[in-house]
């Protein structure tokens, strides 16, 4: 394996400076030292991948069957078509099956490739940019802080108590500090303090890259829903074997009484092959090879559409999950309301600088809001954008509202370290230097500086503030003696409120969930009078507890349950107690989605059923551990999750409901007609064709259904919830009985047309195809209810519409093959018509259960 090399680091220095990387040497720095992408592993050849589909063992029993009818047809000079033919169906099935695997990889590649789409903080001439990682070159100047993910190996040319965890790279689990001209790893994180590095190598010359390259091809594993599916075909393709067994058995003990099977001579390996490929077609018939690539089709379909909803989906379990979610654990800023923080009161008529040592409180909380802070102003598309934190952002705008230039007081001031805020603290300080002495800047939640503070000041405003849904920030400062840093005696300067306006329609959004039987409950670091006012606003407080999360921590774990049942809205959270509730409400046997943007989110995010991290605030930590990216930070984007995981459920029961009818239909017909003395149902290859339209074309048509509204009135589906309801199991028993009826009818009376044995024959594969088309908008369908008939399923009708006019032409011209023969107009039109009377029998079971459900079923 080759070694990742980083350009020097003193020749980057001497390009890059303290101005970050000059925007006209961009271009040049890509072309000479590569883009930051990743070249994903090298994949299986497609050759190879084509092959596999040939270790199915459906197929193989399918190839030894055909290999014997070739070897006996060419020892009696005919029906060699027929081998062909066969060879012909088992070439289009597997094509078939390897097209869809492989769209369906390449377009979860696809939605990956957004992870080189998330922002990262850069200084290029001077300035604090925001720019997508895929365009982070070797040379620039890249702004680090606790939670993000490092874009690029490079060198550390400043640090603040800057730690790494390199885990991924070297397997040591604590963090390594970090030194000026120390190195970082391209996917390591920044788990404490801040720093600048400048990119030394990017893409596949980083040690990433350089180990991606040497990696195979990732195997995925199954999702609960893939299991469940696997176990119903585990079943059913034992029904298959089974009912295959018997009925060899019953035509070899057949064909031995009435003088069949006489000796080894060709007539009787002829006899004994008819029944060994009667038997492979019952398996055929039986073995829902459709259901894993109706998942995998369903999977993609989802995904595709959820990335179009701004969700992009990380691990395919989150697309079903999401769907049975019974509560969500959603954060406040950013993501239920609009991440645009702007002061909105102060104790203070405006911000004051004087350009010397601040002597009045105004100018005291201009200089903390100034200096005492890491986030950063950009102008772009004549638009002001925070990079970092939106309170932050709050404060700088705020200063430029009132004309003071916060760049340039920070040139001003000699700042000498930084404490950062968390979420345990719930405070940041700045240590500055003023004219030969030391002062601590603090800045924070305001019952916590309160607390801090030498004299304690008067809250009521503060608590005011906070009812009126206002996040409220204090600041304070002392002089630093005898180099004590401590955060204690300080003199309170005054505070700031802060709002942030609700997102468009959230309140309906919530609303939305409630109805769908998903509890909304509300995280926020906000007191409890802030937190209270905006669950108010957003509709979430139904009546529910509003606790702090110290108060929940303290409580017992049993009790915790029981709280966690009753809780709408936590308030002053710590990252613990997010992770705490999550664990309590999962007792309660509820499936719980939560959102989080912080480091301290992770466990949270893992612990949950669904985690959801924010892609435009959320740490590289936390979309890590999520399931599910919120490109746009919006709850309404949860909602759209929701709808299509939940459509994304029926749409895969549609296509079990029309698989397990069709095949249970075709192996009884098969094993029933010739023990009555009727002509065998099917051809090989017409069972083939019924297979492929199972297994493919069903699929493709079914599970393109759209969501409808009334999944969001529906409850949640429960984890342990069976594939196949009660109406389904209905739905296939009595439907199944009605082909079986009318098939062994046809087949002994021709009573729907026909004059001659292969003429009935032929009117009854035609039937039987136009019944499964029929059929298939019956399965549109789910437990009596029927989604708008044209609306919402273009792709339905387009499907219908192609197999009636191949099996048009196939028993018009393709009699060689599949022992049919032409039929007239007419017979087509009773066909036709005889078929849609299955119509009829999906409209009785709808009513009747409609019915049920109305009048019998216990209230």
């Amino acid at each position: 394996m080759r070694t990742p090399v980083l350009a020097p680091y003193e020749e980057l220095v001497s390009i890059t400076g303290d101005q970050g990387l000059p925007l006209s040497r961009v271009e040049e720095m890509r072309r000479k030292y590569g883009v930051n992408t990743i070249t994903p592993p090298p994949r299986e050849p497609l050759w190879r991948q084509y092959l596999r589909k040939y270790d199915d063992p459906i197929i193989k029993i399918l190839l030894f069957a055909v290999a014997l009818s070739a070897l006996v047809s060419i020892i009696r000079g005919e029906g060699l078509l027929d081998t062909i033919g066969i060879v012909i169906a088992v070439l289009l099935s597997t094509l078939i099956a390897f097209l869809n695997e492989y769209r369906s990889s390449k377009e979860f590649e696809l939605l990956n490739a957004h992870r080189d789409d998330l922002a990262i903080k850069a200084v290029r001439d001077g300035h604090p940019v925001s720019v997508p990682s895929r365009e982070i070159v070797v040379g620039d100047l890249v702004l680090l802080e606790a939670g993000d993910g490092i874009p690029a190996d490079g060198w550390v040319v400043s640090t603040d108590d800057l730690t790494s965890d390199e885990s991924a790279f070297t397997g040591e689990t604590e963090p390594v500090a970090k030194g000026v001209q120390d190195r970082l790893l391209k996917g390591a994180l920044v788990t404490a303090g801040k720093g600048r590095m400048i990119a030394g190598a990017v893409g596949d010359s980083a040690e990433m890259g350089v180990i991606a390259a040497s990696l195979g091809i990732d195997h995925a594993t199954l999702t609960p829903l893939e299991q469940k599916l696997e176990a119903l075909a585990r079943i059913i393709s034992s029904f298959g074997y089974g009912m295959a067994v018997l009925i060899f058995c019953t035509l070899l003990v057949r064909g031995i009484i009435l003088g069949e099977i006489t000796g080894l001579t060709i007539t009787t390996v002829d006899v004994i092959l008819h029944d060994v490929m009667l038997a492979v077609v019952i398996v055929v018939a039986a073995v829902p090879e459709g259901l894993p690539m109706s998942v995998a089709l369903s999977l993609s379909l989802a995904m595709r559409k959820m990335a179009k909803a701004n969700c992009l989906v990380r691990r395919l379990i989150a697309c079903e999950t999401i769907g049975s979610a019974t509560t969500i654990c959603t954060d406040k800023t950013g993501t239920l309301t609009m991440n645009q923080m702007v002061v909105i009161e102060a104790s203070i008529n405006r911000p004051v600088h004087a350009g010397r040592f601040p002597e009045t409180r105004a100018e005291w909380i201009t200089l903390n809001a100034a200096v005492n802070g890491t986030a950063y102003l950009e102008e772009r598309d004549d638009r002001v954008i925070v990079i970092g934190n939106s309170t932050e952002g709050a404060l700088l705008r705020w200063l430029r509202e009132h004309a003071l230039d916060y760049l340039q007081i920070r040139r001003e001031t000699d700042i000498i370290r930084q404490h950062l805020f968390d979420g345990r603290r719930k405070r940041m300080s700045t240590v500055i230097s003023q004219d030969g002495r030391s002062w601590l800047l603090v800045k924070g939640a305001p019952e916590v500086l309160a607390s801090l503070c030498t004299e304690s000041p008067d809250l009521d405003e503060v608590h005011a503030l906070a009812s009126r849904a206002m996040r409220t920030l204090a600041f304070a400062h002392r002089e630093i003696i005898d180099d004590d840093e401590a955060e204690t005696g300080l003199i309170w300067d005054g505070y700031v409120g802060i709002r942030d306006h609700l997102r468009d329609k959230i309140a309906e959004s919530v609303a939305t969930c409630q109805r769908a039987g998903i509890r909304v409950r509300m995280v926020t670091g906000d007191n409890a009078e802030t937190a209270r006012a905006i669950a108010a606003e957003a509709g979430i407080l139904q009546g529910g507890t509003v606790m702090t999360g110290e108060a929940f921590r303290s409580l017992p774990p049993d009790e915790q349950v029981g709280a966690a049942d009753e809780l709408d809205v936590m308030a002053r959270a710590e990252p613990l107690d997010k992770l705490l509730l999550v664990s309590a409400l999962q007792k309660t046997g509820a499936v719980v989605a939560v959102t989080g943007d912080g480091t301290n989110d992770a466990p949270a995010l893992k612990h949950a059923d669904v985690g959801l991290a924010m892609g435009i605030a959320g740490t590289e930590v936390a979309r890590e551990a999520s399931d599910i990216i919120l490109l746009d930070d919006s709850f309404a984007t949860i909602t759209s999750a929701v709808w299509w995981g939940r459509s994304l459920y029926e749409n895969i029961q549609r296509f079990v409901l029309f698989q397990l009818t069709l095949n249970f239909s075709a192996c009884i017909l098969i094993f029933t007609a010739p023990l009555l003395g009727l002509p065998e149902p099917f051809t090989i290859i017409q069972v083939l064709w019924i297979n492929l339209i199972m297994d493919t074309l069903a699929a493709f048509a079914l599970c393109s259904e759209a969501p409808h509204p009334e999944l969001m009135n529906n409850q949640p589906i429960s984890h342990d919830a069976p594939i196949v309801t009660p109406f389904m199991w209905l739905s296939i028993a009595v439907t199944g009985l009605f082909l079986i009826v009318g098939g062994l009818l046809q087949l002994a009376t021709g009573f729907l047309g026909g004059s001659t044995p292969t003429e009935i024959g032929t009117v009854f594969f035609a039937a039987f195809i136009f019944v499964a088309v029929w059929n298939g908008i019956n399965c549109r369908a789910l437990d009596g209810k029927m989604p708008p008939f044209f609306r919402g399923n273009p792709t339905f009708f387009a499907v219908t519409i192609f197999i009636v006019a191949v099996q048009v032409l196939i028993v018009q011209y393709g009699g060689v093959f599949f022992e049919t023969v032409p039929l007239s107009l007419e017979l087509w039109v009773r066909t036709g018509v005889a078929s849609a009377s299955v119509l009829v029998v999906g409209a009785l079971l709808r009513f009747g259960y409609q019915v049920h459900n109305v009048y019998l079923s216990p209230k």
